[in-house]
């Protein structure tokens, strides 16, 4: 093979041995945002796991308010005929 030729396979590679780092750069960067991204994802569900309990309990509290009142208006004679 004479120098040119080799010169110029040198060169090719060199250009892919390149390319390449740029790839496997990009590759990390894209790793790491959709690793950020999972995370950000799993935040959201377990927050908007505790604000539906939380709505929850507070449901449960009015219904057991809401029987109270029931049974003290019913002890006071207040209860409608259509209640």
């Amino acid at each position: 093979m004479s120098d040119d030729r080799s010169d110029l396979m040198l060169e090719i590679l060199k250009s892919i041995q390149n390319e390449l780092s740029l790839v496997r750069r990009e590759q990390s960067s894209q790793g790491l945002r959709l690793l950020a991204m999972e995370d950000h994802q799993r935040g959201m569900m377990t927050s908007l796991h505790g604000l539906m309990t939380s709505i929850h309990a507070v449901e449960v509290d009015m219904a057991n308010v809401k029987d109270r009142v029931d049974r003290i208006e019913k002890r006071l004679g207040l209860m409608d005929t259509e209640h």
